[in-house]
Formats: C-alpha cells, sequence, structure tokens
C-alpha cells in the first residue's frame, strides 16, 4: 500500500497529497532533443552552376559529345573533310521554394518550464537540414542504373534471399570504372548504405567476402564494426539511406478485428498486431482490398484508404507481409547537381499581431536537384536478413 503522506500518483488528488498539496512531482528541466541521424545526401551533389547567365526558375546544365574514334589512315594527298560538333547534351534543374516555420507565442514563454527560444531554433534548424537532405536523396533515388542480387528483374521481385553482397559492391564499382566515371576521394567511388544493408556484408564468410581479409590481416574494423574502405569505394552508413516495403510478398498473418467498423473509417483495431508492419497489405473480409498499413499504434492500425464497407467485430483480417527493400548508392563525381537561387538559412519572421505575441521563426531557401551523369551513379536494391531474424 502507498504511503498516504508522500503519495503523487493519486489521480483524485492532481498528483498532490496533503490540505497545502506539499509534496509535488518534480521535473527536470533540461529536455532533451530525439535522435537525430546527420544529414549526408546533399553532399554527393558536387556538380553545380559554374557561370550561370541570368536568375531564372530553371538552370540548364550542358555537356559536350566528344567526337566519333576516327581510326582509318589519312590519304597523303587528299585533305579530310571536316567534321560537325555534336548538340551538347543537357541537364535541367527546376528550383522550387521550399520551408518550415513554427509559431513561439508568448504564452508559452512565460508558462514553459523550460528555455523555449534555443530549442526552438535547434529544432527548426535541424528540420532544415533533414529536410533539405531528403529532397536530395529523393532525386538521388532515381537514377536510371540499377543492380539487384540474383538478378532480380524489379524491386517487387527482391526475396527475403536478396541481401547485399560482396559481389555486389564489386558489381557497381566494376560499372562505374567502365562507364569512366571519376572516383570522389582518390581512386575511390562513394557508396551511400543502411546500417541494417551493412550488417549482412560484414557477416558474409567465405573466399571473396569482406570479412575474410579482415580476420586475417586487419581486424580493427571488425571490432569497431565499420566497413571502411572495400573493392574500391568509401563507405558511409546511415539510417537515413532510404528503405521502403517494396518487395516480394511472404507468408499472410491472420488476425481479426475486436471491435465493429463503420464505412469511411481509416483505422482497425485488431486482435494482434504481431508479425505486422507499416507498408503490410491488408485484405478484409467485407470491405475493399488495395488497403496498405501506413501506421500502427498498440493493436491500432492505420489504412491508406477509408473502410468502403462497414465489418462487425470478429470479422477476418489477412496482413500479408512485404519485403523492405533498402537502396546502396555508389556514386562518382558529378551523379547530382544542385542549383540554388536562395541558400536554405533560418528566418525570424516579423511581429505584427497587436500584442506583439506571436513570434514565427522558420528556415527558406530555393533550389533544385537532379542526375547529372547516370553514368556515375549506381543504386542496389537489397533487403536485409535482421528484418527477418
Amino acid at each position: 500500500m502507498a504511503n498516504a503522506y508522500t503519495n503523487t500518483g493519486s489521480t483524485s488528488l492532481g498528483g498532490t497529497v496533503g490540505a497545502a498539496g506539499l509534496v509535488q512531482k518534480a521535473y527536470d528541466r533540461l529536455i532533451e532533443f530525439a535522435l537525430r541521424a546527420q544529414p549526408l545526401v546533399r553532399a554527393v551533389a558536387d556538380k553545380t552552376p559554374a557561370r550561370q547567365s541570368i536568375p531564372g526558375s530553371s538552370v540548364v546544365l550542358q555537356r559536350y559529345v566528344d567526337l566519333t574514334q576516327k581510326t582509318s589512315s589519312l590519304t597523303e594527298t587528299v585533305d579530310p573533310d571536316a567534321v560537325a560538333l555534336a548538340t551538347p547534351t543537357y541537364t535541367t534543374i527546376t528550383l522550387q521554394e521550399y520551408g518550415n516555420a513554427v509559431l513561439v507565442t508568448r504564452a508559452l514563454e512565460l508558462f514553459s518550464l523550460a528555455d523555449v527560444d534555443p530549442a526552438v531554433a535547434n529544432i527548426i534548424a535541424y528540420n532544415m537540414a533533414d529536410s533539405v537532405d531528403v529532397l536530395a536523396q529523393n532525386v538521388l533515388a532515381t537514377g536510371a542504373n540499377v543492380l539487384r542480387p540474383n538478378a532480380r528483374t524489379s524491386s517487387a521481385t527482391v526475396t527475403s534471399s536478396d541481401t547485399f553482397n560482396s559481389a555486389s559492391a564489386r558489381k557497381a564499382v566494376a560499372k562505374l570504372r567502365s562507364n569512366k566515371a571519376i572516383p570522389r576521394k582518390g581512386n575511390l567511388y562513394w557508396a551511400g548504405i543502411h546500417p541494417e544493408v551493412a550488417h549482412d556484408l560484414r557477416a558474409e564468410t567465405g573466399v571473396g567476402s569482406w570479412r575474410q581479409p579482415h580476420e586475417y590481416q586487419a581486424n580493427d574494423e571488425i571490432w569497431a564494426g565499420e566497413i571502411g574502405t572495400y573493392e574500391g569505394a568509401f563507405y558511409v552508413e546511415s539510417p537515413r539511406i532510404f528503405a521502403n516495403k517494396s518487395g516480394a510478398s511472404l507468408s499472410t498473418v491472420s488476425t481479426t478485428t475486436t471491435t465493429s467498423q463503420a464505412s469511411g473509417d481509416t483505422t482497425i483495431t485488431l486482435a494482434s498486431t504481431s508479425g505486422i508492419a507499416v507498408g503490410d497489405s491488408v485484405a478484409i473480409t467485407g470491405a475493399a482490398t488495395g488497403n496498405v498499413i501506413t501506421a500502427i499504434s498498440g493493436s491500432t492500425a492505420t489504412l491508406t484508404t477509408a473502410l468502403a464497407a462497414a465489418i462487425t467485430s470478429g470479422v477476418a483480417v489477412t496482413v500479408t507481409p512485404v519485403v523492405k527493400v533498402f537502396n546502396t548508392y555508389f556514386a562518382g563525381q558529378q551523379a547530382l547537381a544542385e542549383a540554388v537561387a536562395e541558400e536554405f538559412h533560418v528566418v525570424i519572421g516579423p511581429v505584427v499581431d497587436k500584442l506583439m505575441r506571436h513570434r514565427p521563426l522558420g528556415w527558406y531557401g530555393v533550389a533544385g536537384w537532379s542526375i547529372y551523369r547516370d553514368e556515375a551513379l549506381y543504386r542496389i536494391e537489397s533487403t536485409s536478413s535482421i528484418d527477418f531474424q
């Protein structure tokens, strides 16, 4: 039994005890930030306009086309015909405005137990870097050159056995070198890899694997859990690298609803969400198929579209898990281009309300990205064994 004089958990007393509420809950006034991953993809965009003619809503970057090789010999008394230069190829970058903002009120500053202004500034600055990095990767992920383990023909055919391996790394680097792509650091290409994909590369055993030379010659990276440089590329591990539930279907999971659901509901409450994840497809007896789970909170699953028909409690629900497909990027110089009309920056907005209680703070920038040299970029689509352990 709790002590009646010092228990602060009573909801009827609002968390206090005693007539004067002498015993109170204490709060740490130092509020920590969420865990963050360092932005890294924007740094791949190393091609920018060098001599832009005028401001504009788009920027065109051009490349000369080399002459066709001439291998026949000249005739001593014949003047060779001149050859016309080919029209340069071009890449167009469309500029867009991007930004975000929050409103700090006077009441929030007065009532908050922590210092709000430095926290808001920190959150806005990170949101800017975080958002811009995603914008750059949205474009990087559209590169035309795609490799997949076991010669899979599309992302939808990637199975649970198609993990990243040394053969994939060797092939990507070989393709870049065959394309005459310029390395980014010395003779090394840049490789962006998700930690769960890196796990499979480092766990690979046998001749020709990452692990074997490290076990016998340089085992420091085994203890540190790092890939380092390998097979012509230097690896950067980050959870920011994209992964999507877009692979092959796995064994279905059967469950039921625990409550009745009305037509138009966008959530369903399930008997169990075990073995279910965001991105899995859902079929519901008596309702339209084609739904995908977009969020899970406890036993409640959010659907992509509203239920087309009402269903009763206990109705059968079949969830089909889908293989998560991870991107791994291999890039040389000028794989990604960036044009900036106004660099991203924090903006302190004007106080315009009558009582000067509302202080806006945000970020803003105008930029665009485009694949510049497809031959300098390869994307490997694979899964991770961690998802099936």
